[in-house]
């Protein structure tokens, strides 16, 4: 039996560096941050379906982006925060997928960089459509990548066993 299953890897908002005193973990998001994940949630609306399951990084700009994108769009699942995925290798964001259950069709998970376009790059190592190759280079904040993974069950995601399908960025949409 053969099922498809929809990983969708964004980056948290841009976030504010204006209080010194913050550790890295409690910085909250910039006004820029805060405009762009309510478009960037319109825009995977649009996209469609909406993720059944999401896993966000239990960091306060990854929980805002979110719950931005939860105001501008309600249908959103309410968020899974997994300490586990705050500064996540792709190996770890890896980890969580596969603790999914079958069930589950799409999975949005909220993190951060290096580990986004590591685990994008880990799981698609090929685009094949040029507007996605820039992805590889440069994943800026609040960015949407959809893969699609030939699985029934995610116990089998890995390495190359997606495809990379989307690619949005706040600034483009915005305008």
């Amino acid at each position: 039996m053969s099922a498809m299953k929809r990983v969708i890897l964004m980056r948290h908002a841009k976030s504010s560096w204006s209080d010194p005193g913050l550790e890295n973990h409690d910085r909250p998001l910039s006004k820029r941050g805060r405009k762009s994940a309510p478009v960037m949630a319109k825009w995977l609306e649009s996209e469609g379906p909406l993720p059944d399951r999401v896993l966000c990084s239990s960091s306060r700009r990854t929980r805002e982006t979110l719950a931005r994108m939860r105001k501008a769009v309600p249908a959103l699942p309410e968020p899974e925060l997994r300490e586990a995925l705050y500064e996540a290798t792709p190996e770890a964001i890896l980890r969580q997928l596969r603790n999914l259950s079958r069930d589950c069709e799409s999975a949005l998970v909220i993190g951060h960089e290096p580990g986004m376009s590591s685990a994008l790059r880990m799981l698609a190592p090929g685009a094949t459509a040029p507007e996605l190759h820039r992805a590889y280079a440069h994943y800026p904040t609040a960015a949407v990548a959809v893969l699609e993974a030939d699985i029934a069950d995610w116990g089998e995601i890995g390495a190359g066993k997606a495809r990379f399908t989307a690619f949005a960025v706040p600034r483009e949409l915005i305008g």
